[in-house]
């Protein structure tokens, strides 16, 4: 998933409008984002943190799961290295419990620092 078209194309025109008086632009157009693909084993969780999403929003994680195995486009997950290596998640826990239980290898994700 991602931006659209058009909303990429205004933060383009956005990142290239002068500043007038020499100084920063207040806010900054968001850096460009890559969706990579991420092995799930590499993709960590602790047993503690699946079971208690599972116990307070296993309906959703339930959808989830069907989604992904029915191949419906999902929300990219965003994920952060570990220092021993593999990723935390920052965003879209439910989503990589519901991947993990359909059996899929691989999931989108973004890398952050």
């Amino acid at each position: 998933m991602g931006k659209s078209f058009r909303s990429s194309r205004e933060a383009l025109e956005y990142s290239h409008k002068s500043v007038k008086g020499g100084r920063k632009a207040r806010h900054q157009a968001p850096e460009a984002e890559s969706t990579v693909l991420v092995a799930l084993s590499e993709v960590f969780m602790s047993e503690a943190a699946v079971a208690k999403l599972l116990a307070r929003d296993g309906q959703q994680i339930e959808r989830y799961r069907q989604a992904y195995e029915h191949d419906e486009d999902m929300v990219r997950v965003v994920l952060r290295p570990r220092f021993d290596g593999g990723y935390n998640v920052e965003d879209g826990r439910h989503r990589v419990i519901a991947a993990k239980q359909a059996g899929v290898g691989f999931i989108e994700a973004k890398i952050i620092d």
